[in-house]
């Protein structure tokens, strides 16, 4: 992939600091810079009839620089203890998050945000705008919850994806083999078919297709989305799962034993014109560990 840097939005929670931690790591693991982003919106001074301080905005500027500034410095803490020399930036942006951080998405690698934000200052990564990121930029999106050390450090050494034949899981294989590969990791692929819940759509007294049947054919959409990939990565173990079972439970609960989740941005059930898909939307609300929605 051409060498463009990680981008990172922060918003002074202890979210985005786990993200800045988080995408200090990718940026190491694709040897390129880490951009550093942190949003001011006066917007909401010309909207609101609430009387502000008179240094309210200037104060807000002041506050996004001390949060860039122990951002970057975690950010290379980070480098430096996997003695590596990458650079890091930082930029404030005078608009809203979910706007600026998407001006970055024609020349970042991948857009980095925390699961939830900081509402008392900066314009936040809230919740919105984690989705909003995830649903309108047009490359690769990684949004990170806030975990703590314990947890992080005992997370398996395993990327899971979720495969379901479309393009958009074809994009998604892709990541997940080369974010495995990065990190020495194993892969673990996943096409879930909820068989049970299609059945009961059908209300005939026609013979039913068995699960059987179903889990044959389903298989080999597996092994047709995972097929050449593996002589590009020979260094990835994979593990093939076909699952009669809800997709975002099965795809939730793999990701909670998992280092990476990476799921497309939507499935081959997806209404066109559909920007995030059903599961994708609910995995991002629900998954424990990081997710990739690839583009």
């Amino acid at each position: 992939m051409e060498n463009k840097p990680v981008v990172v939005g922060i918003d002074g929670s202890a979210a985005a600091l786990d993200a800045v931690r988080w995408a200090a790591h990718e940026a190491i693991l694709h040897a390129t810079r880490l951009t550093i982003v942190c949003c001011v919106d006066d917007d909401i001074l010309a909207l609101s009839d609430y009387p502000w301080p008179d240094r309210y905005y200037e104060q807000l500027k002041e506050h996004a620089h001390k949060d860039l500034a122990e951002a970057s410095a975690l950010a290379v803490s980070e480098i430096l203890k996997a003695d590596s020399d990458i650079a890091v930036d930082t930029k404030m942006l005078l608009c809203d998050a979910r706007i600026g951080l998407q001006r970055f998405a024609a020349t970042a690698q991948i857009l980095v945000v925390g699961a939830y934000g900081e509402t008392r200052r900066v314009s936040g990564l809230l919740g919105s705008v984690a989705e909003a990121v995830s649903t309108h930029a047009g490359c690769r999106v990684a949004v990170v919850g806030e975990q703590l050390d314990s947890v992080r450090e005992s997370m398996p050494n395993t990327v899971v994806v979720g495969v379901d034949g479309s393009r958009c899981s074809a994009q998604a294989v892709d990541v997940a083999f080369e974010e495995a590969s990065l990190r020495n990791a194993n892969l673990v692929a996943i096409h879930a078919w909820n068989f049970t819940k299609i059945q009961s759509v059908f209300r005939t007294e026609t013979p039913r297709l068995s699960w059987k049947e179903t889990r044959t054919a389903e298989q080999a959409v597996l092994a047709e989305s995972l097929a050449g990939h593996s002589d590009r990565y020979p260094d990835v173990a994979v593990t093939q799962q076909v699952l009669n079972s809800d997709p975002v439970g099965a795809l939730r609960d793999a990701g909670d034993n998992a280092c990476l989740l990476v799921v497309g941005s939507h499935g081959r059930g997806g209404f066109a014109g559909r920007l995030l898909g059903s599961t994708s939307r609910a995995l991002l609300h629900t998954v424990t560990c990081p997710v990739i929605v690839a583009r």
